[in-house]
């Protein structure tokens, strides 16, 4: 489905589905980017300025799937409502009355429950515990009903580019749950997932995106640490000496998208990867600011050179 002739529609179109949209035009594949200003989309992606949850008389074109990665505007139930429900009504509105496209729908674990160690994997039933997840749940409900070919996807904590939160808590030696398991995938590895989900002829109709290594966040923070070059947070974590947290069983997605594709298997070439990324940006910016102090040097200089006659 990701080949030249083939129309993906990506409904909501932020960080991932912008991401997704770059991925999937290198091959040939016509992107449309669907959210509230698109102008700003890149060029590869054809861009449509529509508000889902409202988009009246609008009529989205024909596409062969539909990738649905939406944010709420706010944190609370009521913002998750109006935008993943809202938006899901408005986009069966907006496509042809005939279309019957693929869709997939990008949701998160936090739908799962999982008492401290316990593996969870696809078949386990969902057990959200905040009230924004119930509405996630709710979204996968709503869009199985929606949508007769429906994938769900459900991502980990996504981490990458602008998600480096933790990065700046080790800087800052916040405090951190050391025993507490971290089930995450980095960003340009759930686009991975999600265009082998669009060319499996049959996918999985649920799915769990995480990483190769589900880590105790202690584990974490010691490499970022070391990385840095800075001590390893002190530890937070109640008395004891088991897990905290659900471990995700990631071995269907895994059997979907072998390792050698992955470009970041764990957590460990992830951050490598963006802390190498901010160090080359940061030695960017110091070349430039070097090179315009030459520059307005050189301008001074010149302009008390006395002039020829």
């Amino acid at each position: 489905m990701t080949d030249s002739a083939a129309t993906v529609l990506l409904a909501g179109c932020g960080d991932v589905g912008t991401a997704l949209g770059l991925r999937l035009a290198e091959p040939g594949v016509r992107a449309v980017g669907v959210r509230r200003r698109a102008d700003a989309l890149p060029g590869p992606i054809e861009p449509v300025s529509l508000d889902l949850t409202d988009p009246g008389d609008a009529v989205l074109p024909a596409v062969d799937a539909v990738v649905v990665t939406l944010t709420a505007d706010g944190r609370d139930a009521a913002a998750y409502e109006r935008t993943y429900l809202g938006a899901l009504r408005g986009l069966r509105r907006a496509l042809p009355s005939d279309a019957a496209p693929r869709v997939v729908l990008v949701s998160s674990t936090g739908v799962l429950g999982g008492a401290d160690g316990e593996v969870v994997t696809e078949a386990t039933p969902p057990a959200p515990q905040r009230t924004t997840a119930h509405v996630l749940l709710a979204a996968e409900e709503l869009a199985a009903e929606l949508f007769p070919d429906l994938v769900i996807v459900r991502p980990a904590g996504i981490y990458g580019p602008g998600r480096t939160s933790l990065i700046e808590r080790v800087r800052t030696g916040a405090p951190v749950t050391h025993r507490r398991v971290t089930n995450r995938i980095h960003r340009d590895d759930l686009v991975t997932v999600l265009t082998a989900v669009l060319d499996a002829p049959e996918p999985p109709r649920l799915l769990h995106a995480v990483d190769h290594d589900a880590a105790r966040l202690g584990d974490v923070v010691t490499h970022l640490a070391g990385r840095l070059g800075v001590a390893v947070p002190q530890d937070n974590s109640p008395a004891g000496d088991g897990p905290l947290g659900k471990i995700i069983d990631g071995a269907l997605v895994h059997s979907l998208v072998p390792r050698s594709r992955w470009r970041y298997p764990t957590f460990r070439e992830g951050y490598d990867a963006l802390l190498g990324a901010a160090a080359s940006s940061s030695e960017d910016r110091d070349v430039a600011e070097r090179d315009g102090e030459t520059r307005r040097d050189a301008s001074s200089d010149a302009s008390t050179e006395p002039r020829g006659t």
